[in-house]
């Protein structure tokens, strides 16, 4: 409830900011707890400034009551920007809002410099996160392929897994850590639980940036960034065989991972620039504008 009461602040704070300022000004929330919020706001105090929800990436769909408020209060938003082109359909049938406010923009991942090379003494398999994986799986393949692994993931990902003895298990480690784990990495994997919305997506991008081969999930969290082969590796979602095989094939072939890791991180210079994501805002701003009509 106090995050609640946070996210509230926060919107109310931005909304009198808007009202204040001397020109014609909109908001921009970013995550949907805060379009959730914004959107309160504006049902109560209806008027002519646009609202514009960016990552607005759900979890999961909610049955009753939260679905109730969600769309009572999110009606009032003017465009949506996912991450990923399935959840525009998932999404618009949930809320019953039009598809037509909802657009897919690539998440953005600026470029970092690679500061750590492949472990190639003490080679590891690496699996982080916590939203919506599928750690039982992982487990399972990682138990029978039998390479040293490491996962980074909160208790309640792993709770009432066995977890093999091949895997180390590793919790409250620091974002810089968790960077020099990926980088160092034989192979990073990506395995997700989430047939309704996006998952993964930053730590898949993490590893491609980094120029690491990646398995992962094909799922609508990560269809939109790996071409099969050429970029990463899509194996089936609940297929244990098809996630061994991939992983196994990575492990093996030094030139493959190297082709790869390479690939990986060329798309993710080309396409998910922040300067590609600035242009499309402003393209998105202007038709905001042009939907208002404000006076120059």
């Amino acid at each position: 409830m106090s995050q609640w009461v946070d996210y509230a602040a926060h919107a109310n704070k931005a909304w009198s900011a808007s009202k204040k300022s001397a020109n014609n000004t909109g908001v921009i929330t970013v995550f949907p707890q805060l379009a959730l919020m914004a959107g309160l706001r504006k049902r109560f105090a209806p008027g002519n400034t646009p609202l514009l929800s960016w990552t607005f990436n759900l979890g999961g769909l909610y049955g009753n009551p939260k679905k109730s408020v969600a769309k009572f209060a999110l009606r009032s938003v003017d465009h949506f920007v996912v991450h990923s082109r399935q959840e525009i359909n998932s999404y618009s049938n949930w809320l019953g809002i039009d598809s037509n406010r909802f657009e897919f923009v690539a998440l953005q991942k600026p470029m970092a410099p690679i500061k750590f090379s492949e472990d190639m003494g003490r080679p590891f398999v690496l699996s982080m996160g916590s939203a919506r994986r599928d750690y039982r799986l992982f487990f399972e393949v990682m138990a029978d392929l039998g390479y040293p692994t490491i996962v980074v993931a909160g208790a309640h990902a792993v709770e009432g897994l066995h977890k093999p003895n091949n895997v180390t298990l590793l919790q409250d480690i620091d974002i810089s850590q968790c960077l020099e784990l990926v980088q160092k990495a034989r192979v990073n994997v990506v395995p997700i639980d989430n047939p309704v919305s996006a998952s993964g997506q930053v730590t898949l991008l993490d590893a491609m940036m980094y120029a690491r081969p990646t398995v992962a999930t094909h799922t609508m969290g990560t269809e939109d960034y790996v071409a099969d082969g050429e970029t990463g590796l899509l194996v089936n979602p609940c297929d244990p065989v098809s996630m061994k095989n991939a992983i196994r094939d990575l492990w093996n072939d030094q030139n493959k991972r190297q082709h790869v890791g390479q690939q990986a991180r060329e798309y993710v210079k080309c396409n998910l620039s922040d300067e590609v994501a600035g242009q499309k805002l402003g393209e998105m701003l202007d038709m905001l504008e042009d939907r208002y009509k404000w006076p120059g």
